[in-house]
């Protein structure tokens, strides 16, 4: 999913170029039906991929070559609705395109509600001990089965549907023991939502909401927010 920083590529190759540059995005499904309130826009990078491993991966009948893995994040510049707070790690949500490391990308950062919530919320919990590369690799395989399948309606099957995954299995077995945790769970999250065309287009990545008492005050300052957005339209504005 990421081109390093030597030029050589970890993730999409040729299909990654070939997609990015097409306006409906696989990653939209989730997008459009999990956003509830747009809180502002970040411009972050990537550093690594750690907790993560190497691995192979099927989207829509294509194997591609990823590192697999919690992003490390530098948010670089910010502009957001008081109360909200971001962590340092993220995972990717979008297989139609790649980054480079240490490179900026442009993100409208979202207040979300789902699945992908409920799996986020397992992340410090279950990211310790033992075996963390492949935990984190399992972790990411989760993400883009709920991202690509449970979206869409289809079961948890990482071998069948749009995303499936067999290459390792300690990285399968983790991400069906992470996605039999949350059948039927929804909790809140960051959807962060990739602006910029070609080669300046991020992936859409998603972030866990920190807890507890940020959540309390972003809770204050979204239900501040949506409130200023009602008075305008109310007003015509």
């Amino acid at each position: 999913m990421l081109k390093g920083t030597m030029g050589k590529w970890i993730g999409l190759c040729g299909l990654a170029a070939w997609m990015s540059w097409h306006t409906a995005y696989a990653s939209d499904p989730q997008f459009n039906a999990e956003k509830i309130a747009l809180l502002g826009t970040i411009t972050l990078r990537i550093t690594t991929v750690s907790p993560g491993a190497n691995t192979q991966i099927l989207y829509n009948g294509n194997p591609l070559n990823v590192k697999a893995g919690q992003y490390q994040v530098v948010i670089t510049s910010a502009s957001l609705a008081s109360g909200v707070v971001l962590t340092n790690t993220a995972f990717c949500v979008d297989l139609d395109h790649w980054m480079t490391l240490n490179r900026d990308y442009t993100y409208q950062v979202w207040w979300a509600q789902g699945r992908a919530g409920a799996l986020l919320s397992l992340q410090n919990t279950f990211l310790t001990g033992a075996d963390l590369g492949k935990k984190g690799a399992g972790f990411q395989v989760a993400m883009w089965e709920i991202a690509y399948d449970h979206v869409l309606g289809n079961g948890d099957n990482l071998n069948g549907g749009v995303f499936k995954y067999s290459a390792s299995t300690p990285i399968k077995n983790y991400g069906n023991t992470l996605l039999a945790s949350t059948v039927g769970q929804s909790a809140p999250y960051f959807y962060l939502r990739a602006l910029g065309d070609g080669s300046r287009r991020g992936q859409d990545l998603v972030m866990m909401v920190p807890e507890p008492s940020a959540l309390i005050a972003l809770g204050t300052g979204l239900m501040g927010l949506l409130a200023h957005r009602r008075r305008r339209k109310a007003r015509g504005e």
